[in-house]
Formats: structure tokens, C-alpha cells, sequence
């Protein structure tokens, strides 16, 4: 059985909850001391203890699939300049399965900082090595999250103790804990928060310099029958249900160890990673599927394929390294979501013209009309319009450069499916520039824009923006495989449509 740790709460001052259920737990007074405790139940509170702490930073260059590539990213920088000092990481699990071994390690050249604000600086030289592509640059921590700090801790009716760690294992299958003010859609505009319980285990640990965090620990199946109604509905078509479970177990399998290198967990509760909510989104309609497929996944070269997938794709797919850098499994293509030929969308009259017209895509709702409630949201297409001030004080709010009032948007660098993911945003005091469709995508709006294919046009003193697709647009899209579901497509169909060279496996 595989179990899976998932971040459900991060960087807080203050976790409060409940035991519902009879739990025995174990904590830590002191560092290699461990409290053994049956039969604990009720309201639980931890307070952080404020603590500082010097950490360690790094300017990722890429994820590579083989440690010869990394090496070659950093002799090509050496050959440029001789002034940072670099290394390479590696990221990722070997799993041993039944099914036999996935190797799902990467490896990370990266560039070491003296500190956090050497960053940019370090950013902007190192883009201008025109050999090494930009797109996969990102600033990580270096520091592994760890019990570390003590923090108080009241449980039920227990006085307040100080402890180092605190893990809680439910004691019957109808036991589970609750948690308050859970973050729903981190940096979006449907952003929350909720009182949400989970199955399995609870961990609550402080690190060194860090503030809280409360991690759940559960077997991979039982995750998978939360996240896929979480990610959608779960009163969605079967083969559609399998697919999305399949897609969303290899995911998982393909990223533990790299998302949240240093955070102390595997992935998130959110759309970072995945999106889980406990046992909110448990339903027979999803157990089912996820069930009927379970251990089954996607494969690619030795390795448990990394099946991205997004909620629409617009009409048109994107190559994996397009939008998280140098090197990606070759299941991943630019193709239209349909039947119909790709134009050439790097054109920006091409472009233009396939955002303004009505292709025959499965994600498009005139051709497939969208179930409940998703029928009054513009996915498929969507539009915008900001004045140049505003614009610019959103830009400024989001990324700290005051460019002033935007006068252009200027598109640089087009993927093959269209998305921007080079950008310059040409102000009235300064002209900046924006690299990568998640960093496009953030720029531009108070919460993220919904994807990076778009056009601009200036009008009545207005900046208008028209875009097609919600998400990345890599590997499946959610809504055109309910689509293709509905049409009478199977699993198999499905899956060979949107990761094209994947093989299935898994008993």
C-alpha cells in the first residue's frame, strides 16, 4: 500500500480543530522523547512560537529528467561566467510497486544565493544567456522542513504543553479530524476559507524559522477518492471518472518529492498541486472509479508519467516544457482537442482568429454544452478589460515593479498552442518583463488570469484582453474528456487522445 503525505495547512500562527472519533496519539517533548496516549478525543489548539532563522536560498534553473542534462545547463552558464556557484540537486522517488520499479527521480541545476534579495538581480543576468531557456527558472529554499521549534498544544481536556511533534491516529475506520479555516483556491478570486475533516492521520509540526504546519497522512486510494471529486464534480461520466483518477494517480506518484522539496510534505491540498478536500468531496460516484482503477497509471520511459491536466484547454494543447522549462515526457503534445486541423498559433494573426472563432473543439461549449454549473462560466473564452493605471497598480500589487501606467503589452514569445509565455509590459515608468505562463498569468489580474492565451487589443482608452482556456493547458483537459465521455469514448480512448505515447499499467 502506498501512503502519501498531503500539506493541508502551512506557515500558520495558529491550527485549531477537533478529534471526532476515539485517536491514539504520540508526541514529542523533547527532541528524542516520544508520549504514547490511547483514546484522545475533542477540540485540539497549537500555537506557534515565534522563532527566526537564517534560510537558504537557490535560483532553480530547470527540472531535467537525467542528471547529464543538468550538467549540461550548468557547463553552459560556467562557459558564460564564472561567478555563481552551482550545483545539482536530485528530486523526486523511486517507487517500488507490484507492477515493478518507476524511477521518478529529476535532478535540479541550481544557483546558490548569499540571500533572498540577490535573487532578482541573479534572475535577470541569468536570462540574458540566450542558451539556457528561462522558462524554468524558480527560487527555492534549500532548508527541509522539520519538527524543530517547540510549540504549545492544548488537546481536549489537557493542560497546555509544549511540544516538538504531535501525530494522531484514528483508532476506528468512522474516526476523523476536522480542521478550521482551510484554505479553498490559494490566490484565486474564488479563494475561502472552511472547516474541513479527513480520514487518516494528523501531523503537526513547527519547523526552524517557519510557522506551523499540519500534514495528513492517508493511503493513496483513499486520497484519490477525495481529489477526484474535488477536482470535479462527481456526478460526471464513468470513463471520464476513471480517466481523471488515473491521470490525478500518476500525478501524484510523478511529483511527491518535487513540488514541495523543502515544505516537510509530499503535495498540497490545492490547486499548486492537486486539490483535496476531505471528505466533503467523497461520493460512491467517485469512489467507484477510482476503485475499478486503482493502481493503475500512466507510464513513459521507465517512469510514472507526470499527467498534468487542466480544466479547459481552449481548443488547443501545450507541450509540457513550454510552460515548466527545459524537459518534459514526449506524452505530452501540441494538438487540437478535437477533430479539426492546428493552425499556426505562434502567428498572431492566427492566433487572433482562432480566439475569435468558435472551433469544433470538446471543450467548447457551443459544440458540447457544459453540464451544471459550469454552463455560466467563461472558460472556453473569456475577457477583460482594465484601464492602463489600473492595470498598472495590479501589476505592481503582484509582482512589487512599479511600471506605471501601462501603455503596451507587448508579446514576445508565443507557445506552439498559442500561450504567451513571454511577455513585455511596456508602463510609463519602466518596461517589464514576464517570463513563463504562471508568471504571465499572475501579473495580469488580482487573482490569475485564467490562462496565457490571449490577445490585447487598446480601445476607448481601455486595455482589453481575450482569452481562451482555464489552466496550463498540458496533458488532459478536463472538460473536453467529459465531452468525449458523453460522445460514447471510452477510458482508453480518452487517455490515448490527451497522452499520446503513454502506456497503461497497474493491475
Amino acid at each position: 500500500m502506498i501512503d502519501i503525505n498531503v500539506g493541508i495547512l502551512w506557515d500558520e500562527h495558529k491550527i485549531t480543530g477537533e478529534l471526532q472519533g476515539s485517536f491514539a496519539a504520540q508526541w514529542r517533548t523533547e527532541p528524542d522523547g516520544w508520549i504514547n496516549l490511547d483514546h484522545l478525543t475533542g477540540s485540539f489548539s497549537a500555537v506557534a512560537v515565534e522563532t527566526s532563522y537564517q534560510q537558504h536560498w537557490a535560483i532553480r534553473l530547470a527540472e531535467t529528467l537525467n542528471i547529464k542534462a543538468a550538467e549540461g545547463i550548468l557547463e553552459t552558464i560556467r562557459n558564460v561566467t564564472s561567478q555563481y556557484e552551482m550545483e545539482i540537486l536530485e528530486a523526486g522517488r523511486v517507487w517500488q510497486t507490484q507492477d515493478g520499479e518507476y524511477d521518478n527521480r529529476v535532478w535540479w541545476p541550481i544557483i546558490l544565493l548569499d540571500s533572498l534579495d540577490d535573487a532578482e538581480p541573479s534572475l535577470i543576468e541569468l536570462r540574458k544567456i540566450s542558451a539556457v531557456n528561462p522558462l524554468g527558472y524558480e527560487i527555492i529554499s534549500l532548508d527541509k522542513a522539520a519538527p524543530a521549534t517547540r510549540f504549545m498544544m492544548t488537546i481536549g481536556e489537557r493542560p497546555a504543553e509544549e511540544m516538538f511533534e504531535l501525530v494522531v491516529r484514528p483508532l476506528s475506520e468512522d474516526a476523523c479530524f476536522m480542521l478550521n479555516d482551510v484554505p479553498i483556491g490559494r490566490g484565486f478570486h474564488w479563494e475561502r476559507k472552511q472547516a474541513l475533516s479527513y480520514r487518516g492521520e494528523l501531523r503537526l509540526f513547527q519547523p526552524e524559522g517557519r510557522l506551523l504546519t499540519a500534514v495528513n497522512k492517508l493511503p493513496l486510494e483513499s486520497y484519490l477518492e477525495s481529489t477526484v471529486g474535488s477536482e470535479m464534480r462527481s456526478d460526471l461520466p464513468k470513463a471520464f471518472a476513471q480517466a481523471q483518477a488515473i491521470a490525478a494517480r500518476s500525478t501524484v506518484m510523478a511529483t511527491v518529492g518535487r513540488h514541495h522539496f523543502s515544505d516537510g510534505f509530499d503535495l498540497c491540498n490545492d490547486d499548486h498541486c492537486q486539490c483535496y478536500q476531505g471528505i466533503l468531496r467523497e461520493a460512491e460516484t467517485v469512489a467507484n472509479p477510482v476503485r475499478q482503477t486503482a493502481g493503475q497509471v500512466l507510464t513513459w520511459q521507465g517512469r510514472v508519467a507526470d499527467a498534468r491536466y487542466a480544466k479547459c484547454c481552449g481548443g488547443v494543447s501545450e507541450y509540457y516544457e513550454s510552460v515548466w522549462g527545459p524537459q518534459g515526457p514526449d506524452c505530452f503534445h501540441v494538438k487540437t482537442c478535437g477533430d479539426f486541423p492546428l493552425p499556426d498559433l505562434t502567428d498572431e494573426d492566427e492566433a487572433r482568429a482562432f480566439l475569435l472563432g468558435s472551433p469544433p473543439s470538446y471543450c467548447n461549449p457551443a459544440k458540447y454544452p457544459y453540464p451544471k454549473p459550469w454552463d455560466d462560466d467563461q472558460q472556453f473564452r473569456w475577457y477583460g478589460q482594465y484601464t492602463p493605471a489600473e492595470l498598472g497598480r495590479i501589476i505592481y500589487k503582484k509582482t512589487g515593479v512599479d511600471v506605471g501606467s501601462v501603455r503596451n503589452l507587448r508579446i514576445r514569445r508565443r507557445g506552439k498552442s498559442g500561450r504567451v509565455l513571454i511577455l513585455s509590459v511596456e508602463g510609463s515608468v519602466q518596461t517589464l518583463k514576464l517570463f513563463g505562463e504562471l508568471h504571465i498569468r499572475r501579473a495580469l489580474a488580482e487573482s490569475t488570469t485564467p490562462s496565457s492565451f490571449f490577445i490585447v487589443d487598446y480601445e476607448g482608452g481601455k486595455i482589453k484582453i481575450t482569452g481562451g482556456g482555464w489552466g496550463h493547458g498540458v496533458g488532459l483537459c478536463q472538460l473536453g474528456a467529459v465531452a468525449m465521455a458523453n460522445q460514447g469514448k471510452s477510458l482508453h480512448d480518452i487517455l490515448a487522445f490527451y497522452y499520446p505515447g503513454a502506456e497503461l499499467k497497474g493491475s
